[in-house]
């Protein structure tokens, strides 16, 4: 009878930092202002999106584990995770008519459009005064969500967010060794095998 190995594996993978690598890439190359150059942008901003929701499991699942055991289940979605999250690190709750904030609603705006897409019906009526064209065309639903400096903020607040709790919680609980919020190490694993008979 062939003996067996029986390998096991454990660790952790950071998800969030993935997600932030695709938010800094997009920003990789030069602004191109060519059709369709609005699609690099989309993916920076809904990624910084994804970014931000994936941070905020990782620090309450270090913070707070009992709470993110069924981090499913708490109210609000993004927004009761930041405020909760806070809470946990001592933080003052975010004032959502100002940046850093503001443009989270912005992003979970996008998010949702993108995730649950219906069909947008735009209706209006613009008058241009003679001499003053209209434009050939107009922007799409999706083009008045994301441009270059949406983008570009949506990355520095989210990484505002992200530092200023990721400081927070790092004085809090020093005993987590957090290390970096967003750079650095992508995943730690532990690895062993057993011959087994």
């Amino acid at each position: 009878m062939k003996r067996k190995i029986i390998a096991e594996s454990e660790g952790e993978e950071y998800l969030h930092k993935e997600t932030w690598r695709v938010v800094k890439r997009q920003f990789e190359r030069p602004d191109d202002p060519k059709k369709g150059s609005m699609y690099d942008d989309l993916v920076a901003t809904v990624f910084a999106s994804h970014t931000l929701e994936g941070y905020l499991n990782f620090i309450g699942d270090k913070i707070s584990p009992g709470v993110w055991q069924n981090e499913r289940d708490i109210q609000g979605g993004l927004e009761g995770k930041l405020a909760l999250i806070l809470r946990e690190c001592g933080l003052p709750y975010f004032d959502k008519d100002r940046r850093p904030y503001a443009t989270i609603a912005a992003l979970i705006k996008l998010r949702n459009s993108i995730a649950h897409p219906k069909t947008y019906k735009p209706k209006s009526q613009t008058i241009y005064s003679e001499g003053k064209e209209p434009p050939l065309f107009p922007k799409t639903y999706l083009e008045t969500l994301v441009s270059r400096e949406k983008a570009l903020r949506a990355r520095d607040d989210v990484r505002c967010i992200v530092d200023r709790i990721h400081t927070a919680a790092v004085a809090k609980f020093p005993a987590l060794h957090l290390g970096d919020a967003l750079e650095g190490v992508l995943s730690l694993h532990s690895h062993s095998a057993k011959l087994h008979d």
